[in-house]
């Protein structure tokens, strides 16, 4: 299984890049430098190749605990709809008739970001390395950004001066950077959760939520 781990780190490094390059496609008006969306085709064909040697590997190991195997199955899907709302945000810059101006979401969004950024490494190291101090840091951190942005879209209905094509992509920015966040949680609880509730906060630790 040690290709299996390689593949998900080159997964993990790829949405990493798809999410930074869109974010400030978005927020900065940055250039991506590379083809975004063959990026993300990667990522889906990265998919299949790990499939393909979990199932080798069951069928070679024979009658086993597969918890394990279907632990990975569940990562390289959040990974791999990290990719999908990454590019996303791409998409929704692309459709601006005119670059977000407002400093306060602006900054909000750049807060966020950083912090999610910052879930990677610490979602493969719960995940590879069982660090479950990573994993909490994670998954607390994970909670923050979703009340956040619970809470950014609240003031953004109460918002008159703002127009209504900015609210908009105000509000799908923070729902896709929320996502992202919460596909890395998923990652990273893999570390204090049980299989049957990875994609749940439900840890001695965190207390029991049904966010996913």
């Amino acid at each position: 299984m040690v290709e299996v781990e390689r593949n998900i780190r080159q997964m993990a490094n790829l949405a990493r890049g798809v999410f930074s390059a869109s974010v400030h496609a978005l927020l900065d008006q940055r250039e991506v430098e590379f083809d975004l969306y063959a990026r993300d085709r990667e990522i889906n064909l990265l998919v299949v190749e790990i499939r393909q040697k979990i199932v080798e590997h069951l069928n070679i190991a024979g009658s086993h605990d597969v918890s394990g195997e279907l632990v990975l199955l569940k990562v390289i899907n959040d990974l791999e709809r990290v990719g999908d709302y990454s590019k996303n945000l791409l998409d929704l810059a692309k459709m601006l008739p005119a670059p977000l101006e407002d400093e306060f979401y602006i900054q909000s969004f750049r807060l966020r970001y950083d912090k999610v950024k910052g879930f990677f490494d610490k979602s493969l190291d719960a995940l590879f390395d069982g660090d479950k101090d990573a994993a909490r840091e994670v998954i607390e951190g994970h909670m923050e950004i979703n009340s956040s942005c619970e809470e950014l879209v609240e003031k953004l209905m109460h918002d008159e001066e703002i127009g209504a094509q900015p609210a908009i992509a105000y509000a799908l920015t923070s729902r896709y950077i929320k996502r992202v966040s919460s596909h890395l949680k998923n990652v990273a609880s893999t570390a204090i959760n049980p299989f049957s509730h990875i994609g749940y906060m439900k840890t001695p630790e965190v207390g029991d939520s049904g966010e996913k």
